[in-house]
């Protein structure tokens, strides 16, 4: 099962798929060979994800029928969500347009009304395939979108017409997230009901979020393993109840041993269910099921090995859940409990108790790092006082639905202390400043030596054993960081914002971000998706410099963002609403400074006719490398700028993101860059960059990369070379548009 667990984990790598005949010539040469116990599992496994990948690329909105209007018919799946003046909902196609596109998920624009699960309707929708912002150590959502089957998004033009209503458990879940806001007079603790029953956390915003992330508790609200055990604790304990008060007569030998299995997976399923029949609620579903095989056949398999086979199953049926943290935390998990289960007897119940907190800290403290580089201090301790009350608040909710449907007001008041007492006692806990921290992501296999020494932790070894693997697991956590950043040159990454600009350079140690790319009506902004992320891995919590070329907000959107997640020394832009409004300083023309190797100048920056032509114009130079940031300048501040002698550079930040606007003959003769750069969305209503800029740079010889076909783009200046690197092709996996 290991070998064919890799195989997966092989086939979730790999940059393209391969033709299935392809693969099949290999299995006689595995058959017969002499490694066949250990080559034919894994390329079982490797086999099982291409064809999986294929499977679902299949269905994959096609790339020449984007962009274009598609007539649909489809019934509305899951919860839809409502923000500001858009309805975002999934829509399971009837009626295909043409396409072998099997569920969609679309933005409607100041709906007329409120779509509700199962809803039958027909619309015209603009569609592309999934794609996502494609950064360094951000988010994956091309992977997340294939993975759900979610074959298109796009958004509703025109009206929608309502068709029928088909019920459903969608429509279910509607009622009773309607009835819990209507019954609990608190909103918040609807909100963390809703998300404990329904798996709808709709309610819950970045600051709730923040506070269950910085106690270590965000597994309590995201319905998982933990969850779906409980329900099938409770549900095992009321079968066995049911055989012991049941005379032994009435109750065949076959029956005494399923009732417990039985109801133990009813009740979960059931539970997956009303929580929406998630990837994370399927998984431990199956989990619970292979599990609890053993006693359902009377099978003699030994717990690791049915880890093993849940393991197995659980990829089987999702291949690329091998790259979802969610998978190794819930199985990890398992594994620390059934190492700990072996030591039963030996201690008080409290030790015990302790022993299983300060084990999953250590074997998760490793995966936690490596994904997402926070760490809560206090997770084990809150958790030791937490995770016991979480049957109390997941049973509850039974009466608590009870008291709705009757009108009762008691359970609802029972349920709203408890529920808010322990909401408000995780604000004052993640209030506290060493609540948690932000790491520097170690390297892999520090990671992996890390969890090695975790392991040597959590097994019955002696005390000086234990000693060491702890000093090792410290030292490879916390004493190692990765590498970041150019000693002796200059990186600078151009983040794909969509449509916008962020620009982040690092030399000697020291670094400046130019722009912060947009915000969004919903309140994130895409600094937080595609610049965070990589700065976090990193460890990096300071910069040296924030320039904001002009306060548009296609640039300067996610400046708050920036000044709640870093410290910041200095701030400057061009835009003189923001020098007098915000304290900004001013780019001026002429002011320069050094970081080891890189020169940095201003050419311009305020003083302009508008918002546009007063954005900071940067140049940036290291070993006989140049780069010219530009903003949002027009053809006029170009002319300025050759008239003062602008010399040619190596790479170039086109001003506008292409805009027909920008980019004037002279301007592109005078700078003559060796690689042009655009930092566009992909499919922007602007047409950026526009076709006539793009030919004018590429007949005076220039390479042309966009963000919105290449992902980020790394630059690095180095002694003798000036490189540049597209992050599609540095990652590229079978799913993402590259």
């Amino acid at each position: 099962m290991i070998f064919y667990v890799a195989g997966i984990l092989a086939g979730a790598f790999l940059p393209s798929l391969p033709h299935g005949w392809v693969w099949l010539l290999f299995a006689p040469l595995l058959i017969s060979a002499p490694w066949r116990r250990y080559g034919l599992p894994f390329w079982l496994g490797l086999l099982v994800a291409i064809s999986y990948g294929h499977w679902q690329l299949w269905h994959r909105l096609d790339p020449d029928m984007q962009g274009r209007d598609h007539r649909l018919s489809g019934i509305v799946t899951g919860l839809p969500q409502q923000s500001d003046r858009v309805q975002r909902f999934d829509l399971r196609l009837l009626e295909r347009d043409g396409s072998r596109v099997r569920r969609v998920r679309l933005g409607w624009y100041d709906p007329s009304f409120r779509l509700y699960p199962g809803d039958r309707v027909t619309l015209q929708a603009r569609l592309k395939p999934p794609r996502g912002l494609w950064n360094p150590a951000s988010f994956d959502y091309e992977r997340w979108a294939l993975a759900r089957g979610i074959d298109a998004t796009g958004y509703v033009r025109g009206e929608v017409v309502r068709e029928g209503r088909r019920p459903g458990i969608d429509g279910l879940r509607a009622m009773l997230a309607e009835a819990l806001d209507g019954a609990v007079t608190d909103s918040k603790v609807a909100a963390l009901a809703r998300a404990l029953l329904l798996g709808d956390r709709r309610g819950l915003d970045e600051q709730d979020w923040k506070r269950l992330r910085r106690t270590g508790t965000v597994h309590l609200l995201v319905v998982s393993g933990l969850h779906i055990g409980i329900l099938v604790a409770f549900g095992w304990l009321l079968g066995r109840g049911a055989c012991w008060l049941c005379p032994t007569r009435w109750l065949p030998g076959f029956a005494v041993r399923v009732l417990p299995v039985g109801l133990a997976l009813l009740f979960s399923g059931g539970y997956v269910m009303l929580a929406g029949t998630g990837l994370a609620t399927q998984r431990a579903w199956i989990m619970a099921a292979a599990l609890l095989l053993s006693s359902f056949w009377l099978v003699p398999l030994p717990v690791w090995r049915r880890w093993w086979l849940a393991l197995g199953l659980v990829l089987t049926l999702q291949p690329l859940a091998v790259l979802e943290p969610g998978l190794w935390l819930s199985f990890g998990a398992v594994a620390v409990l059934l190492l700990l289960s072996q030591e039963r007897g030996r201690h008080p119940l409290w030790q015990r108790l302790l022993r299983t907190q300060l084990a999953i800290f250590c074997l998760m403290t490793p995966l936690l790092l490596g994904m997402f580089g926070e760490l809560s201090l206090i997770g084990p301790l809150v958790n030791l006082l937490a995770i016991p009350l979480l049957p109390l608040l997941i049973l509850g909710l039974g009466p608590l639905l009870l008291g709705v449907w009757a009108g009762s007001d008691w359970p609802v008041g029972v349920y709203e202390a408890l529920v808010g007492g322990l909401w408000r006692g995780l604000g004052v806990l993640a209030g506290w400043d060493g609540a948690a921290a932000q790491f520097a992501v170690p390297a892999w296999p520090l990671l992996a030596l890390a969890l090695l020494a975790a392991a040597v932790l959590v097994l019955p070894l002696s005390m000086p054993a234990r000693l060491l693997a702890l000093a090792v697991w410290a030292l490879t956590l916390f004493g190692m960081p990765a590498a970041s950043g150019t000693r002796d040159g200059l990186r600078v990454w151009v983040f794909d914002v969509g449509q916008g600009v962020a620009v982040l350079a690092e030399s000697a140690g020291r670094r400046l971000l130019y722009d912060t790319g947009p915000g969004y009506s919903s309140g994130a902004t895409a600094f937080e998706r595609a610049v965070l992320p990589l700065l976090h891995r990193d460890g990096v919590r300071h910069l040296d410099r924030l320039v904001l070329s002009h306060a548009d907000n296609d640039h300067a959107g996610g400046r708050e963002r920036v000044l709640e997640r870093l410290s910041v020394a200095h701030r400057v832009s061009g835009s003189a609403a923001l020098q007098a409004g915000e304290g900004y300083g001013a780019c001026r023309a002429g002011d320069h400074w050094r970081w080891g190797a890189a020169r940095f100048r201003y050419l311009h920056g305020g003083g302009g006719a508008n918002e546009n032509d007063s954005s900071c114009v940067l140049l940036i130079e290291a070993h006989g490398c140049r780069l010219l940031l530009t903003g949002d300048i027009g053809s006029g501040v170009e002319r300025r700028l050759v008239d003062q002698g602008l010399s040619p550079v190596t790479w170039l930040l086109a001003s506008h993101h292409g805009s027909g606007s920008s980019s004037s003959e002279a301007f592109v003769a005078a700078t003559r860059p060796q690689t042009v750069l655009f930092s566009a969305g992909y499919l922007n209503p602007y047409g950026h960059p526009a076709p006539e800029v793009v030919a004018r740079f590429s007949a005076a010889g220039a390479a042309t990369l966009s963000t919105a076909k290449s992902g980020a783009i790394e630059l690095v200046a180095a002694p003798g070379e000036c490189r540049a690197r597209v992050w599609r092709q540095v990652k590229k996996r079978y799913w993402s548009a590259g």
